[in-house]
């Protein structure tokens, strides 16, 4: 079995990477995590100067998700092109940088410096939702102007210029609050020379209250922070469909992921691999292993050998339902039990909002006179007991 990838032309033995967050903050940290049968890491963002967080900056919201307003690295760019990258290229995998510069002309010399101490490939972000807010409280007059998410021209001259200053491969970072205009963002960005895209990192400014205090629960004047983790995976997987319905060049799945069904359901979306960093943050660096595991099994079961026998399959069932008439579907499937499996925990009748389902020693009775087929009891049953099947 392959699950190796190619990159732009960066071959990685994995198609996990390490997002880029604290398991990128140094170049000791990167080789620790990359035993975790990591592809490829990405550094915590590079700045000229050494950024200093808001505390505290991050927080768990409900399941796997998180709310966060990380800065930068808190190390300078000299001691990352002098100390770091030559620590982390000890990992023995391809090293990411993600840099940002305050200035076009500041982001070509850090990506210029990122090169010559051996980075692999530039990251170069688009937007960080909170920021704004922060710095212009650190900074008494600055005034931080809303992100542009309809015109990408800006952006994508940026990316002309790094790309132009390097020779290795320079990849666009979008942030989720460019979901609707993904599309034009993406083929601005391949127009422009860029050789990848990911997508995506947090959606916001969002904010969460202590409900005993009424203070917001992170730093900074208002407690802005951005949204990551699994909250926000549907809203990528989607954006991960239309990028790659829309460029040719390879995307990196970004979003919520945290086992290795949910990493094929990004490569089944276009996504050539995948990157996490909330799911690490919450549950360990164990979970890059457990999903490239995960991964494995998968294609294991559906005897797959490649990600190529499955990267782009949801491009093709969509052309499958429109071929065959099948997009729009209004006759009723009613759920049917796999009695054997089912634990008769009762979470689909209470869920059930028609009332259709019965219970017959705890286990479900579907009433086909009542129930509308919405699908919501197959999707809460924990065991797999109910099926249900509107497309062959």
């Amino acid at each position: 079995m392959d699950l190796s990838v190619n990159i732009a032309g960066i071959k990685l033995r994995s198609p996990i990477i390490a997002s880029s967050s604290v398991d990128g903050m140094d170049g000791e940290r990167i080789v620790t995590v990359s035993a975790r049968k990591l592809g490829a890491s990405i550094t915590k963002t590079i700045v000229k100067n050494m950024q200093t967080d808001v505390l505290p900056n991050i927080k768990r919201v409900r399941g796997d998700s998180m709310i966060n307003c990380v800065f930068g690295t808190n190390l300078t760019a000299r001691q990352w092109f002098e100390e770091e990258f030559p620590k982390a290229k000890k990992a023995g995998i391809p090293i990411i940088a993600n840099m940002a510069g305050t200035t076009p002309e500041e982001a070509i010399e850090l990506a210029k410096g990122c090169e010559a101490a051996g980075a692999d490939m530039i990251e170069y972000p688009t937007a960080c939702p909170h920021m704004g807010n922060i710095l212009e409280a650190m900074f008494p007059g600055l005034k931080v102007p809303l992100p542009e998410v309809n015109d990408p021209s800006d952006y994508a001259r940026q990316i002309e210029a790094v790309k132009k200053a390097v020779k290795i491969p320079v990849m666009a970072k979008f942030s989720s609050i460019y979901h609707l205009t993904c599309k034009e963002w993406a083929k601005a960005v391949e127009d422009a020379g860029g050789d990848a895209i990911s997508a995506a990192d947090s959606i916001g400014p969002v904010m969460d209250i202590d409900v005993e205090t009424g203070q917001p629960v992170l730093g900074g004047p208002r407690g802005y922070s951005g949204l990551t983790g699994a909250a926000i995976r549907p809203l990528v997987l989607r954006m991960v469909l239309e990028i790659t319905e829309t460029v040719n060049i390879p995307v990196i799945g970004i979003g919520g992921i945290s086992t290795g069904e949910e990493a094929a359901q990004f490569i089944m979306a276009g996504a050539s691999a995948v990157a996490l960093s909330s799911a690490a943050l919450l549950k360990g660096s164990q979970v890059y292993s457990d999903v490239y595991d995960g991964l494995e099994a998968f294609m294991e079961r559906k005897g797959y050998t490649s990600l190529a026998d499955f990267k782009g399959l949801t491009h093709r069932r969509i052309e499958e339902r429109k071929a065959k008439g099948r997009q729009i579907i209004k006759d009723v499937v009613v759920p049917t039990l796999v009695p054997d499996k089912c634990i008769a925990c009762g979470l689909c009748r209470r869920a059930c909002p028609y009332g259709a389902i019965s219970a017959d020693g705890g286990k479900p009775v579907f009433d086909p006179a009542v129930c509308h087929g919405c699908g919501l009891c197959v999707s809460v049953c924990a065991s797999k007991a109910i099926g249900q099947e509107y497309y062959e």
